[in-house]
């Protein structure tokens, strides 16, 4: 059997990691699963290939690889938000407490740790105190991938107008 080039596995790393981040789906597995009673591509099948394939490609390819997905799944026509991520937002912002959370940046392709206060939101949105930055920012909440509430309390000022962001 042939080896497969570098190239070939990076694309077929690439089609894995898609399929399993959700972004790639059989539009026929429902009729497949009714039909054959089980899917033809399961979670732990993947995870085991995606092991193997990536032992065998350079960290180069499967660094970019990663963030190609990673930019497809957090671009702006993906709005899929983790419900655990809302609740704690929600809970966050009800209760005046500052944010933890782990947001990924388009402009850099990267998750970034920050640590906000949150002074209004909508069902795509929040906008808040950015301790890292030290400004008032607004962020996309399908691109959060980790969100903990911790114990700081904050206020809102008074000079605040979500209709400036929101």
């Amino acid at each position: 059997m042939p080896n497969l080039t570098a190239k070939e596995i990076e694309k077929v790393y690439k089609i894995v990691k898609a399929v399993d981040e959700g972004l790639l789906v059989n539009p026929q597995e429902e009729w497949e699963q009714d039909y054959y009673e089980g899917k033809l591509i399961d979670k732990k099948g993947l995870k085991q290939i995606l092991k193997k394939l990536k032992s065998l490609t350079p960290n180069e390819s499967i660094n970019k690889a990663e963030k190609e997905i990673l930019v497809r799944r957090y671009h702006t026509y993906t709005n899929i938000i983790d419900e655990n991520i809302e609740r704690n937002i929600a809970k966050a912002f009800d209760n005046k407490l500052t944010l933890e959370m782990e947001y990924f940046s388009m402009e850099r392709e990267e998750f970034t740790k920050r640590k906000l206060d949150i002074y209004a939101k909508n069902s795509k949105y929040i906008v808040g105190h950015c301790h890292l930055t030290n400004t008032i920012r607004k962020f996309r909440i399908s691109r959060i991938d980790k969100a903990k509430i911790t114990t700081n309390n904050y206020g809102i000022p008074v000079n605040f107008n979500k209709k400036d962001y929101l």
